[in-house]
This record gives structure tokens, sequence and C-alpha cells, in this order.
């Protein structure tokens, strides 16, 4: 009988460290976790920055005037950098980009995109990009810039370095298998990136991309006159009102719409009439900055381990419909808890294990 406890045990502790092998939890999303990816980056420049619980940038008094925006980054937003990417350098330019996709929607914008004649940005979730490929490589093969979102949307300044670096590097993979490059743009969930994250995303050869112009579809998706409010944020930017975003006074523009929205995304073909009408020309948030190398080839490509594919399956089975809200200050990743997955898996393993002890005291 005792020995027939001790095996229990030990197929219990052996159990778990095989769970904690698929990788870290953010939300109901399991990122894939590979500590090859964690060897592929020099984080010797990186400076020492605290982690920052979310929650924890949030200022009653906050100036935003530069001299407090990384203390109150969530009231604020996090300080620019010349490297950060907000709108484009030149007049009459606008780089449409779309955030936490692909989604069942992402189709139906890729139809939108096609008979207007133009290419936008897709700034892509990994986890999404399991769930819906074929808007992936449709995206990518019809001209479209392909940038990462993460993989799970979570607050990198409340990651660890290898929380960030597993994050960026799942996401890769996932793109990578499905249209064989990488991206080399990233734009950082809720616009929360410190020097930290951004050293870290340097050290991983990306580019921040943030936006000037935000129509808060997030926000007012489900509002009766949703449609109104989103196109009204493009046309007080191409009249000259101030977004309050251009963080580097860029003369274009590069906005912030999802495509989790169906609302924002029926509202893509009047926006783009009107900013046509207005002398604007459409690019990708590459082409306005004149970058003729979006993506990368990665020559140190690394095959997807039994790790990662097993997190991934396990991530695809186990997460509901993913729907991320977000803004530069005020946006909210759904994050349900996985207790109760976890739970009734511990039961059904502990009641398996019982029975494995019972049959080998009778034997």
């Amino acid at each position: 009988m005792h020995v027939g406890i001790f095996l229990a045990v030990t197929l219990a502790t052996l159990s778990n460290v095989h769970v904690a092998a698929f990788g870290s939890v953010e939300g109901d999303t399991i990122v894939p976790r590979n500590d090859a990816w964690l060897k592929e980056v020099d984080i010797s420049s990186v400076p020492g920055l605290p982690v920052r619980p979310v929650g924890s940038g949030t200022c009653k008094n906050a100036k935003c005037d530069g001299s407090d925006n990384d203390k109150c980054f969530e009231s604020c937003g996090n300080k620019a950098t010349p490297s950060d990417i907000y709108g484009c350098p030149r007049p009459l330019q606008w780089a449409l980009t779309f955030d936490d996709g692909p989604s069942e929607y992402t189709g139906e914008l890729l139809d939108h995109l096609d008979s207007l004649g133009i290419k936008a940005t897709f700034c892509v979730m990994g986890a999404n990009v399991k769930k819906y490929p074929h808007f992936l490589k449709r995206a990518y093969e019809g001209g479209h810039l392909i940038a990462s979102h993460t993989y799970s949307h979570p607050h990198l300044m409340s990651l660890t370095n290898e929380q960030i670096i597993n994050e960026v590097k799942a996401t890769e993979e996932a793109i990578r298998d499905v249209i064989g490059v990488r991206p080399s743009y990233i734009r950082p969930p809720y616009g929360e990136a410190d020097d930290r994250v951004k050293a870290l995303m340097k050290a991983m050869d990306y580019k921040l991309l943030l936006w000037n112009v935000d129509p808060t579809d997030y926000d007012v998706y489900s509002q009766p006159d949703a449609g109104d409010i989103i196109k009204a944020a493009f046309k007080k930017a191409a009249n000259g009102v101030d977004t309050g975003l251009n963080s580097h006074n860029e003369p274009g523009y590069i906005s912030l719409q999802h495509d989790l929205y169906k609302q924002s995304i029926q509202q893509v073909p009047e926006i783009v009439n009107f900013l046509k009408a207005k002398g604007y020309s459409f690019v990708t948030a590459a082409e306005c900055i004149n970058d003729s190398n979006p993506h990368r080839s990665n020559s140190s490509t690394i095959a997807t381990s039994t790790i990662a594919s097993s997190a991934a399956s396990l991530s695809s089975s186990s997460q509901a419909a993913t729907s991320t809200t977000h803004a530069i200050n005020n946006k909210d990743a759904p994050m349900q808890s996985m207790a109760s997955t976890s739970q009734s898996n511990s039961i059904w393993v502990f009641l398996l294990l019982c029975w494995m002890s019972v049959l080998f005291t009778m034997i």
C-alpha cells in the first residue's frame, strides 16, 4: 500500500512538472515557453527597471508633460522616445492599422481593403494566429504589413524579461509557421512600454509601432452611434484638429482600429473614401517610414518544440473566445482565471492516481 501511495505521489509530482513546462499562463491563454528563445536575446543593455504591476501607473494629479509620464504611464502613456513610431513624417499619408486579430471579421475587412485597393497594417496576436491562420496568410499574401501584438495581450511592464521574451518569440514563431517570415514591428498592448520593455524589443530587432489617431472603437463599438463616433475621429484629424496623441508632431497619421469589432470594420470604406477626397494616400506603417524590409527571414529559426506545440494545442482547446479591448490609457484585455479548469483537471488526475494506487496493491 505504501508503495502504491509513493507511486501516486511521484506521478502527481511528475505531472505537475510536465504541465509547468507547457508555458506561462496569461489570463486564460497559455503562452508557449522555450528556453532556447531566452538564449537568443542579449539583455546586457536592458536597464534593470522594476516590474510595474497593473494599476501602479495611475496617478491622481498627473502632469503628463514628460516629467512624470513613465511614473504615471497608465494615466499619461509612456514618454515618447525618438525611435517610437507614432505617425507618418510626410503630409497626406495615412496608415490604417488593425489590432488584436485575426478574428472572425478579418476576412470581411480584407474584402473591403481589396475592393478599395489599399494596403494596411495588421498587429496580430499569436494566440489568434493559431485560431485563424488562413486570414494571416491571406493578409500577408495580399501585400499587407504583418506586425506583432504579443501572444496573449499582457501589460508588458508587469512581466519579467523572460516572460516578455516568451510573449514575443511565441508570436514570432506562430507567424513564421504560417507565412515563413517574422515581423520587425511590434505594437505593445495598451501602448505601454518603458525603457526596459523598449530595450528588450530592440534586442529582439523590433521597431515600436504606436499611433496618433484613436477612434476608440473598443469603447464605443456597442453603442448605437458607434459608426458615427469612429468616423468622426478620422474626420477631425484630417481637418487639422489636434488628436492629443501626436507625440512627434508628424503631419501624417497612423490610426488605431481593431478587426475584432464588426462595427469598426464596416466604417472602413467610408473612412477611406473621405480621406482620399481630402488628398490622403494610404501606406503601410513600414512604407510610412520608407522601410523596404518590414519582415525578417530570421536566420536562427528554431523548430517548433514539443512543449510549444503542446502549449498551443492546450491553449486553443481551453481558452474562450477572446474579445480584447484596449486604448493607450484605458484598455483591458479579458483576463479569465484558469482556476476552475486547473481544479477540474486536478480532481481527475487525483482520482486516476488513487485508482492506480489501489490496483498496484492488488497485484
